[in-house]
């Protein structure tokens, strides 16, 4: 169906306080008012259709998309929110007094549709006024739009194009990584946007101090010690020689699980190409707990073995405002058929409230599997599918 001045076909919607406290929070960072007008109008129309969906029992991942990135929120104009297995829509503002929607060139691909909202911040109101699977230039006009409803039987009916595609575990090992997959340290410690005053001097550490961690690597210290040295030579040892040996011989030495893990992972930072290097990546999953920001990050760690295979370390843990995981969280592995494999759930202590920092399982599918990994929060189920 065509828009044809029909406004009963419009949705209106409240613009929330949560909404409009995250739009601001994310306006604060930037650093012209020009700027921050035009990201906290992005914020707006994407928690606005994110909640829509919601509603309509569509699945999203708001903090998935570049909209919810710092660095991608500054140096581009988008407003992506992506649907759970189908993709990313776009949501573009505009404002009662605008006579077109304004779609800048750098979002007009790699998008499953585009969705106009209309913003109203005196009556504190955001109306959704239609869609388009495509658009052809970056003036788009209120008459040229489909109506909502014909956006969700678009959502909704099965195409080749939207069918989930396995990330491929293996080609984590060319150093190839899948769009969302960012590094642990990134997500849940992004840098922080400013100006840079004075001049930053790098210390490098010297050999000494490298031959001396190196030490607490040997067989006569116990365990946690050549765990902690491992993690260690991972953030002072990038590039020297002495560092990786150490961290191969504890690969090939070490029977604790733990050490060979940590090993694996520091290896995979120093010398990302060598065949025994651990490689760990993390994803932020809204499990709608967005309204005051909150979100979990799925960090995925996975170290080659000696007969081709790969084990896997799957963890959950708080991103954003969130301290703790929420209660009964739980996290679930699953084969290719849909049949549980492993399971666990976030705990509560007396009082309901989560106490759980973290949450994992470890496995070792065989060579050529598929595996469904999922999280799930209140009937809100998030899947990826991965292969090996």
């Amino acid at each position: 169906m065509i828009y044809e001045s029909e406004t009963d076909l419009w949705i209106p919607l409240p613009i929330t306080g949560d909404a409009k406290k995250l739009a601001q929070q994310f306006a604060n960072d930037l650093p012209n008012p020009q700027k921050a007008e035009q990201v906290y109008l992005n914020t707006l129309a994407v928690c606005t259709v994110n909640n829509y969906l919601r509603i309509v029992g569509i699945s999203t991942n708001l903090s998935a998309g570049n909209s919810w990135n710092p660095a991608a929120r500054l140096l581009a104009n988008v407003a992506d929110l992506e649907v759970t297995g189908l993709g990313s829509l776009e949501c573009r503002p505009m404002r009662k007094s605008d006579r077109f929607c304004y779609v800048p060139a750098e979002v007009q691909d790699d998008r499953l549709g585009y969705i106009v909202v209309q913003i109203d911040e005196a009556e504190q109101e955001a109306t959704l006024l239609g869609f388009t699977p495509a658009v052809e230039s970056e003036k788009l006009l209120v008459s040229d739009l489909q109506s909502i409803d014909d956006l969700l039987e678009y959502l909704v009916l099965p195409t080749p194009q939207t069918a989930q595609q396995p990330t491929n575990l293996n080609r984590w090992l060319q150093n190839i990584f899948d769009a969302g997959w960012e590094t642990v340290e990134m997500l849940l410690n992004p840098p922080q946007l400013g100006y840079v005053r004075g001049t930053a001097v790098a210390q490098a550490t010297t050999q000494e101090a490298i031959d001396s961690v190196i030490s607490l690597t040997k067989p006569d210290r116990t365990e946690e010690t050549r765990t902690q040295a491992a993690g260690v030579l991972g953030e002072i040892g990038a590039g020297n020689a002495n560092a990786v040996n150490a961290l191969v011989e504890l690969l090939q030495t070490a029977q604790d699980r733990e050490t060979r893990w940590q090993a694996a992972l520091s290896l995979g930072k120093i010398d990302p190409h060598h065949p025994l290097a651990g490689i760990r990546r993390a994803r932020a999953i809204d499990l709608g707990l967005e309204l005051d920001g909150y979100r979990v990050a799925l960090i995925l760690a996975i170290m080659p073995q000696s007969d081709d295979r790969i084990s896997v370390f799957l963890q959950v843990e708080p991103a954003g405002n969130l301290e703790v995981l929420p209660p009964n969280l739980k996290l679930k592995v699953l084969s290719d058929a849909g049949e549980n494999r492993l399971e666990v759930a976030a705990r509560s202590d007396e009082l309901g409230r989560g106490k759980d920092r973290s949450i994992g399982r470890r496995f070792t599918p065989p060579p050529g599997a598929c595996f469904q990994v999922q999280l799930e929060l209140n009937n809100i189920i998030f899947t990826e599918v991965f292969a090996v």
